[in-house]
């Protein structure tokens, strides 16, 4: 093709035509011009291409790791929701027995107030498309806002939960309840050990020295005793419901983002 242009040209210099020279050069130049702009948007065209399927792949991985989110926190609830109800029932059962008596069925319930919940949940594609520059290929901006907010929420929240756990409970409540002694009398609930046996394979180990009962009763019953397990259980069961509310709003504004990202994926 380049030697026919050039033949052409050849001829019409030989032919003294410069007026028509200078009009099929001008013509030749428009020509290339033209191809280049056709090949920068062919090239552009398949760079987008490209771009809507990474887009594609990340919104798919996106969607996966939003659910596991809400698994996570589902899952902490459940938690959060035995720690209320076996909180509820201490309270109940010493109202009724005028203090800490009958405890056979009691004491695990006491126990299940050491535990608390921390949730590993992270939005593992956002975090590298933010690391790596490549939230620019979602192209629904508000979208794109939405999720690089909710990645810096998610981390104050986090941080929040991790500090709850260990100045409330792990510092604060936990040493009074193990001076008791309740643990290795009776362990943890079943409904709790149900949860640990889901996530590990821990094997609890209690005494069977019956004089240790007696002794963890009677520092139960003392009078200041008294009163500081139950400021601690109310205060258990008032940790337990902020951080239930914590973890709805978790929930609910992933739901959100979810729903987000299910209607990107299904306009392309």
């Amino acid at each position: 093709m380049i030697k026919f242009f050039r033949h052409i040209r050849q001829q019409l210099i030989q032919e003294n035509k410069m007026g028509k020279y200078f009009k099929y050069a001008v013509g030749e130049i428009v020509l290339v011009v033209i191809g280049i702009l056709i090949a920068l948007q062919i090239n552009n065209w398949n760079e987008g291409n490209k771009d809507k399927k990474q887009e594609q792949v990340y919104l798919k991985n996106l969607k996966d790791d939003l659910k596991g989110i809400i698994e996570s926190y589902n899952t902490a609830n459940i938690v959060e929701d035995i720690i209320l109800n076996q909180s509820s029932d201490i309270i109940r059962h010493y109202d009724l027995n005028q203090g800490f008596y009958n405890m056979d069925s009691i004491l695990p319930k006491i126990n299940d107030l050491t535990v608390r919940w921390g949730v590993i949940a992270s939005p593992t594609t956002l975090v590298e498309m933010i690391n790596s520059g490549q939230t620019k290929l979602i192209r629904n901006t508000n979208l794109r806002k939405d999720l690089v907010a909710f990645n810096e929420q998610l981390q104050l929240w986090s941080t929040n939960t991790i500090n709850n756990n260990t100045n409330l409970v792990d510092n604060m409540i936990v040493p009074e309840i193990m001076k008791l002694g309740t643990l290795s009398l009776k362990g943890y609930s079943d409904e709790m050990e149900a949860i640990f046996n889901n996530y590990s394979y821990s094997k609890f180990i209690h005494s069977t020295d019956t004089s240790l009962s007696t002794i963890s009763l009677d520092q139960l019953n003392k009078p200041e005793q008294k009163l500081n397990i139950i400021n601690l259980i109310n205060y258990r069961h008032t940790i337990a419901s902020l951080q239930k509310g914590v973890n709805n709003s978790i929930i609910n504004r992933v739901n959100e983002l979810l729903k987000s990202v299910e209607t990107e994926l299904n306009n392309d």
